[in-house]
């Protein structure tokens, strides 16, 4: 669905205010089942459901002989004994279901930030929604973040979901 707005870049004199629109048909958000990708899952279903279009939850199985950031190895996330993998994709795919949206869940290997990107541009995603932990000082230093690497990374529009 294409949405439309009357709007202006900051250079622009009044006269120069133009429509401007944005066409969003496939939504991929990545989730482990942490509440900020379960934060940013319920925005990609707002959004979805906004817009009409299709959502993509995917899982990054990342197997640790493919770690590429030093917070996964961090992150073994056993949610009583379910699988982060398999709880976050089933909080989409209800999430969607329970909104009318259509939807589709994968679990994807490899390293986590180049796999969310390469998923979205393999998909042809119009848009990436990812959570953000909000780490600051030191442990934002020393473990990285996955939602700042996908925004630097991405050709796609990424919508970043903030969680205090």
């Amino acid at each position: 669905m294409k949405v439309c707005i009357r709007g202006a870049a900051e250079d622009v004199k009044l006269g120069d205010i133009q429509e401007v629109c944005v066409e969003v048909d496939r939504i991929l958000v990545p989730t482990d089942g942490s509440e900020p990708s379960v934060a940013a899952t319920e925005f990609a279903v707002v959004m979805a459901k906004t817009f009409g279009a299709t959502l993509k939850a995917i899982y990054v199985d990342t197997g640790y002989e493919q770690l590429e950031y030093p917070e996964e190895a961090m992150d073994e996330d056993i949610f009583e004994g379910v699988h982060p993998s398999i709880k976050g994709l089933a909080i989409a795919k209800t999430m969607c279901e329970r909104n009318g949206v259509e939807c589709e869940v994968e679990i994807v290997k490899g390293g986590v930030a180049k796999r969310i990107v390469a998923s979205a541009i393999e998909w042809e995603a119009d848009m990436i929604v990812i959570g953000d932990t909000g780490r600051t000082g030191l442990k934002r230093i020393a473990l990285g973040s996955v939602a700042e690497t996908v925004v630097k990374g991405s050709p796609i529009p990424v919508f970043v979901v903030k969680q205090d």
